[in-house]
């Protein structure tokens, strides 16, 4: 039996569930995850969209991604404008939901830090996790090297 897990958007209108456990958690450090979101980061769980079912009314925004040109989607609640999941033209077969949105966004943890050349000044990036300095993988999919500290990491210092 697949673990079910559900959350929703600010307001309510909102819901989903997933089943089962996600690909893959992290937090994305990216100028468009950071005007997203318009904080730090965007923290988001990986899934197979057949293992999402989401109720209630999403708007689309369909933004070009500056590094592949493909469209990255913003899926978010028409009430209260909360970013629900990402969809990605790129990648069809996934869906990225908001670990924040989760009714507890705690069940996952985030397993690795992807753009970390962009975090702001503050974000420390924990030790033992993946962090990368752009993207997990190349534009042609050849996996990155990931960094992996042995102490809390300042990932941009004020000089």
């Amino acid at each position: 039996m697949l673990a079910i897990h559900e959350g929703a958007c600010l307001c309510g209108q909102v819901r989903f569930q997933v089943k089962g456990e996600p690909l893959r958690t992290f937090a994305c450090h990216c100028r468009y995850c950071q005007r997203l979101t318009g904080s730090s980061f965007y923290a988001e769980s990986m899934f197979p969209i057949e293992a999402v079912e989401i109720r209630g009314k999403l708007s689309v925004y369909g933004h070009r991604s500056e590094t592949s040109g493909q469209y990255v989607y913003a899926h978010f609640c028409q009430h209260c404008g909360t970013t629900v999941s990402l969809t990605f033209e790129r990648w069809p077969e996934f869906r990225g939901l908001s670990r924040g949105c989760f009714d507890d966004p705690n069940w996952v943890e985030i397993s690795s830090h992807i753009w970390t050349e962009s975090a702001q000044t503050g974000v420390v990036l924990p030790e033992n996790t993946d962090c990368f300095f752009q993207a997990r993988a190349s534009l042609n999919g050849e996996p990155a090297e990931a960094i992996r500290y042995t102490a809390p990491q300042h990932a941009k210092l004020r000089c």
